[in-house]
């Protein structure tokens, strides 16, 4: 039955097209030829000099210079094409020297683009020269974008502390952490809240006042006492050598101190530098 079918289709197409008269269509070539001439044309003509003179009572130069100064942006400038000429002279009181360049040069060019398109008779066509950039929408002011990670900074005070307490032992971070079981809660505690790649501008932050309160609160430390535990740091840093600690905790202390003790520890940090 399917075969029956598609028998009497190809019967019909072939009897259509043998019935069929010929058929002519126009088609249209429209073309648009743009020209483009450009003729650039320079001069540079000019002199460069200057001299010096030395006595017993001082020295005195001047110098007029600039030979390239002004080097023409069209034209098809090419250095090497300048003439140039030039005389000087050297002796015991002084010199002088002088220069002077002349050039000329021209360029041309013609470029020719034919765009074309053929149509139908009574069809539409069309030519696109279409030149995309991208451009700014707006602007949304983001502060912060990196992950909060206070575990390294416990870790680090956690160092310094054990290192001022016993300068002999030096505890891994474990052990650390297990002897201050309020820091490793902490630390873990915030480690696993801290969401990263969100900004202040996404997740809002506290407000200006209640910053100010919580600076207000937080408790006053002895300035002596910080200075005391910063030398103390540096010091144990040099025995260990960590030269590179050593001497930020040196420019540190020397910012806290003054007189001699200011002094001698600038002294400390400068001879690390070598």
């Amino acid at each position: 039955m399917i075969r029956s079918q598609r028998l009497n289709q190809f019967t019909l197409i072939v009897a259509a097209l043998a019935l069929t008269s010929v058929c002519n269509a126009q088609q249209v070539y429209s073309t648009a030829p743009l020209v483009n001439y450009s003729d650039s044309y320079y001069e540079s003509f000019g002199t460069d000099w200057g001299f010096s003179h030395r006595s017993r009572n001082g020295y005195m130069f001047f110098n007029r210079g600039g030979a390239n100064t002004a080097i023409p942006a069209f034209g098809g400038y090419d250095p090497n094409a300048v003439a140039r000429f030039g005389v000087g002279s050297r002796g015991s009181n002084g010199s002088f020297y002088f220069n002077a360049w002349a050039g000329q040069g021209s360029n041309r060019s013609v470029t020719s683009t034919a765009p074309g398109l053929m149509l139908q008779n009574g069809g539409q066509g069309f030519v696109q020269d279409i030149s995309v950039r991208p451009f700014v929408t707006g602007l949304i002011p983001v502060v912060g974008n990196r992950s909060v990670s206070p575990v390294e900074e416990r870790l680090e005070r956690l160092r310094q502390e054990a290192a001022l307490a016993n300068p002999n032992s030096q505890p891994s971070d474990a052990e650390l952490l297990l002897a201050n079981p309020e820091e490793q809660s902490l630390s873990i505690n915030q480690s696993a809240t801290s969401t990263p790649g969100r900004s202040s501008a996404e997740r809002g932050d506290i407000s200006l006042a209640e910053i100010r309160r919580l600076q207000a609160a937080r408790p006053t430390s002895d300035p002596a006492e910080e200075l005391n535990q910063l030398i103390e740091s540096a010091q144990f840093a040099e025995a260990s050598g960590r030269s590179g600690a050593a001497r930020i905790r040196y420019q540190q202390a020397a910012a806290k101190a003054s007189g001699e003790l200011k002094r001698a520890l600038l002294a400390k940090y400068e001879s690390l530098l070598d």
